[in-house]
């Protein structure tokens, strides 16, 4: 049974560590967007900056979900439902 828990933790270490990245760099990439939309026109920038922002949110919006499971499988013992 722990070699079980052992698994079951290591998988969701893992999971958060790559949406942590994720994240990351979704947040470089909206600081370049930035940096863009100032210098590019403004259509084009907006566009940019946009998307970057949207992409950003969607990257947190995973990162606490799995942070939230890893919680719960680590410190409450409990086993995540199927995704």
């Amino acid at each position: 049974m722990e070699n079980v828990r052992q698994t079951l933790d290591a998988y969701w270490r893992q999971r958060l560590e790559e949406a942590r990245n994720r994240y990351q760099a979704a947040r470089v990439a909206v600081s370049i967007a930035g940096g863009i939309h100032s210098d590019a026109p403004s259509p084009d920038g907006s566009f940019a900056f946009g998307r970057a922002l949207r992409v950003e949110r969607e990257a947190l919006a995973e990162y606490t979900h799995i942070l939230r499971i890893f919680n719960a499988v680590v410190i409450r013992g409990k086993t995540p439902a199927e995704e």
